[in-house]
């Protein structure tokens, strides 16, 4: 089973949607702030959790709650607001920022993978021209994503979205 947290309207395909509100492609109606979330633990293969942390107060409950859910080796996704985009400001319900580092080191998991993107996926076009200078822009951004951080990413404007990879860790015999 696979999970989307937060999937509002925009469900991705192949995902059990979870969100607060009944809207078209919702399949499970809850609170993502009301703990626990109603799912058996070990049950499921991956979580999405795409731009739906930095509106919960307990983003790091949200956190444990993947990991129970989780099967051994299972995996989650997290796509967040940069800190540098203006939306992570600009949008009164954001109420977390989060830096590339934020979910290197979350109990329970293996980080696999973190990348800067220069845009929010959910708004390119992802057949068009115009996603030329996100693409070379990002791939730059992730040769160092420190140096990025630091220093250059104030010359190109900052960058939409950190986007994450974690493996639960099988547990311990």
């Amino acid at each position: 089973m696979k999970i989307e947290l937060g999937c509002s309207c925009n469900k991705t395909s192949g995902y059990l949607g979870v969100d607060m509100e009944k809207l078209p492609g919702v399949d499970v109606v809850h609170d993502l702030e009301t703990f626990p979330y109603p799912f058996d633990d070990n049950s499921a293969d991956e979580i999405l959790a795409s731009h739906i942390l930095e509106h919960l107060r307990n983003w790091r409950e949200a956190i444990a709650e993947a990991n129970r859910i989780l099967k051994p080796k299972g995996l989650l996704i997290i796509k967040v607001p940069h800190f540098s985009c203006a939306n992570a400001y600009s949008n009164p319900e954001h109420v977390n920022r989060f830096a590339s580092d934020t979910f290197r080191f979350m109990k329970g998991f293996k980080h696999i993978r973190t990348e800067l993107h220069y845009m929010d996926t959910r708004y390119c076009d992802k057949k068009s021209w115009k996603r030329i200078p996100d693409k070379v822009i990002s791939w730059l951004a992730n040769l160092n994503v420190w140096l990025c951080e630091r220093i250059w990413m104030y010359w190109v404007g900052g960058f939409g979205e950190v986007y994450v990879e974690l493996l639960k860790k099988e547990t311990e015999k």
